[in-house]
């Protein structure tokens, strides 16, 4: 019995870390980003993304790391 509940609140508690990037990604700000000619991604100003390898901080001014341009490739055509 004890097992289960264990079971079930490990479950519980992987499938809320798991949603938190998804919902990141999901409210990604693309108004906070430019491509220039070659097609690399710049922030225009400071924010958070959500990646597959976990939250990242870019800054304004800044080339995003390829994490983040696979986000911003999906999320912001």
């Amino acid at each position: 019995m004890r097992t289960t509940v264990k079971s079930a609140v490990l479950g519980v508690i992987l499938a809320a870390g798991l949603a938190f990037p998804a919902m990141a990604q999901l409210d990604l700000p693309c108004d906070s980003f430019e491509r220039d000619d070659s097609g690399a991604w710049y922030a225009t100003r400071q924010v958070t993304v959500g990646t597959a390898i976990g939250l990242i901080e870019v800054m304004p001014g800044h080339p995003v790391s390829a994490e983040v341009a696979n986000v911003l490739d999906a999320v912001c055509q």
